[in-house]
């Protein structure tokens, strides 16, 4: 879940008592924790939509019930972000992952193990982030 501190900046405990990282959430910051997290570090629970994005509805059958199913279109922007919230990316080389091709480009090159045409440290943390990893 998506939450916003609205407080002062804080310090929270991610993970388990074994194996924890610790991370400071400033105020105004969005974040995406475990709903009880959230909640017990009084963080406001946040729903993110942009009403600019085209839905495209689509009809299907789950057994013999038909069912609509909403999907947001993705855009070059929200690929973008995406490639810069990876750790190790940054905008010029995210800039250059959007120029060569969209996301789901990228997934398919993935899934067909075919070789990127990255440096190795990038295909090796796309690789990691968006499907097989490169070991």
């Amino acid at each position: 879940m998506k939450f916003i501190n609205n407080k002062e900046p804080i310090k929270i405990r991610i993970g388990n008592k074994d194996k924890c990282i610790w991370k400071t959430i400033k105020h105004g910051e969005i974040v995406e924790l475990e709903k009880a997290i959230g909640l017990r570090n009084g963080f406001e629970e946040i729903t993110i939509t942009d009403e600019s994005k085209e839905v495209k509805v689509t009809e299907g059958k789950i057994n013999n019930q038909s069912v609509e199913t909403k999907q947001i279109e993705y855009t070059r922007e929200d690929f973008f972000k995406e490639l810069k919230s990876i750790n190790g990316i940054g905008k010029k080389t995210a800039e250059d992952i959007v120029d060569w091709g969209p996301k789901e480009k990228l997934i398919e090159e993935i899934k067909k193990n075919n070789k990127l045409p990255f440096d190795d440290d990038i295909e090796k943390k796309l690789r990691g982030h968006y499907g097989r990893p490169i070991n």
